[in-house]
This record gives C-alpha cells, structure tokens and sequence, in this order.
C-alpha cells in the first residue's frame, strides 16, 4: 500500500512538471469590449484526485484519476466573463435570459428561487458593479454569449472542456488546491465562505479559518492569479463547461475534449466553487452538476477559444 501511495505521487509529480512552463503571457481581447483571453500552455496532467489529495473521498468520478494530454495551447478567459461583458452582449443581441435565479434571502435566511433577479440585479453583492463576474446565468445563457462572441469576432469562442479548466485551476500542481494542501492558504488566491463571509452569512457549513476581504462576491481579479496568470477559476462563482455530466472518468476523453454525446444531455458540468463554497468544494479536482436552465447568484462562465501555434500573434 505505501509502494503504491509513493508511485501515485510520483507520478503525480511527474506529470505536474510536464506543463511548457514560461512566465504567464500577456493578455490580449480580440475587441474592444471581449473578455480578456491569456494562453494555456500544452501539457499533461492528472485529471481527478491524485494520490496527495487530502479529500480524496469527492465523486465517484474523481477517484477514476486519469492523464490527460493537452496537446496544443489553447486561450482562456483570464477572468470570469463580467457583469458588464455579460450585459453587453444581451443589449446588442436582445437575448432574453429572465427566469428564475437562485439567490439570498435575508428575508428567508436561506437561498430562494427569485424570479426579480437576473443578471442586471444578482442582488450579490447588493449593488452590482461592472467589473462583477456575470451571474444568475444558465448553461444555456453562456452558450447564447459564446455564439455571440463568435459572430462578433470571428474566432471559435467557446466554454471551456472540463478537463481544460482542471489543467488550468491545477496550472502545473498536483495538491489538493491549486495553492497547496492547506485550505487555510486560500484565501489571497480564492473568494470562499471564509471568515469574511461567516460574519455577514450563517451558513450550515464550516468558513474557512482566513479572511479575504469579501463577504460575497468580489469583482473579477480582485485577489492573486495562479501560476498561468489566471483569476478565479476557484471561487467567487462557480462556471459551467461544456461536458455532459456523468458520475464517472471512465471513457472520456484522454486528449482534454469536452465529453458530450449525441443527443445532447439535461445535466452539464459546474467547476470552480464559489463565494458561499465551504473547502471541500475549493478542491482543484471537484466538481457539481445542474440543468441547463439553472440561474443563481453564485454560477457564472468564462470562455476559452482555440489558437493557432503559428498565428497566435498574442
């Protein structure tokens, strides 16, 4: 049993120090009102939970570890697409995303589905500001901003796989969080239900022993990047992906495509833990599920695209 922990780590180890390392790249927009994209260099990795995870006891799907081979860079959204990105786009387009979305009450003392709340008035934080993530946004709605984008700009936006946001979140780790085994370490890299959050908010779930500042949510880029210069791809809100769910590893994908099928499929995936996360869901390999459909004020997106090696111009 020690022989196999020891080669688990390992190779866990191993498989971190296969990432093309450089300094994290400067990013670029391909218009004047697009996110903000940064390039994920190729690598490999170990998808679920590695042999170090301290939480190994997640999914039944994280413990089916798998190596995944990014084998061409791709770019990613460096921050959560934002509130003002988001509104942009249902401006020009007209999109109507209204519906219920799931969010605070203090009324109640818990969350509430709220037909009164969208992406304009997420009613966290109280009052929404620009450069907030964008919120109260289904599957569906991320999908409807990526066409958008594409057609806006010419390139093949998209949402991420879910293996491409694990490789990113880990960015050349195999701990359990991306800043290391420690939960309490987290918060300068991740908006979680910290003591920040426990003073303002009774959640039936244990806060984290540190302190980030916010209460709920945090506008995009407030806290530090991970080793790619990425921001928040834990906490803050969680964000939909492209894949199908499915309680298990075994058959995806070993390339980082999105495991879909067709037919399509009522459950996709949800990454990243959020504002209201207690640690366990800040883990670099957890994950969640929802309808398309599905709002709240703590579930947003970001977006990625494909580049081209020779013409990235980036």
């Amino acid at each position: 049993m020690v022989m196999k922990c020891a080669w688990g780590l390992m190779v866990s180890c191993l498989l971190c120090l296969s990432v093309a390392w450089a300094e994290p790249a400067a990013g670029w927009r391909d218009c004047a009102d697009c996110p903000e994209m940064v390039r994920i260099p190729a690598g490999s990795f170990v998808m679920g939970a590695t042999a170090i995870d301290a939480h190994a006891n997640g999914t039944h799907a994280e413990s089916q570890s798998v190596v995944i081979k990014i084998a061409k860079a791709f770019a990613l959204g460096r921050t959560e697409v934002t509130r003002r990105e988001y509104l942009l786009f249902v401006a020009d387009s007209g999109y109507d995303g209204t519906g219920p979305c799931i969010t605070w009450s203090e009324k109640l003392g818990r969350f509430n589905a709220d037909r009164d709340r969208g992406p304009d008035n997420p009613g966290r934080p109280h009052t929404a500001h620009d450069d907030d993530p964008a919120a109260c946004v289904s599957w569906t709605d991320a999908k409807a901003y990526v066409a958008w984008l594409t057609d806006r700009t010419g390139k093949p936006y998209r949402l991420p796989s879910e293996a491409e946001w694990e490789y990113a979140a880990r960015a050349g780790s195999a701990t359990t969080y991306p800043w290391g085994d420690a939960a309490a370490d987290g918060c300068e890299f991740a908006n979680l239900y910290d003591q920040s959050s426990h003073e303002v908010y009774e959640m039936g779930w244990q806060a984290l022993q540190c302190r980030d500042g916010y209460a709920d949510v945090a506008p995009v880029g407030a806290l530090s990047p991970n080793a790619f210069g990425v921001y928040d791809l834990i906490g803050n809100v969680s964000q939909w992906v492209e894949d199908c769910y499915t309680d298990s590893y075994v058959g995806r994908p070993r390339d980082g495509r999105a495991w879909v099928w067709t037919g399509g499929c009522g459950q996709r995936v949800i990454r990243g833990a959020s504002w209201v996360s207690p640690a366990e869901h800040a883990r670099s390999a957890a994950r969640d599920h929802a309808e398309l459909g599905m709002r709240a004020d703590f579930l947003g997106f970001r977006v990625a695209v494909d580049i081209d090696i020779g013409k990235e111009g980036h």
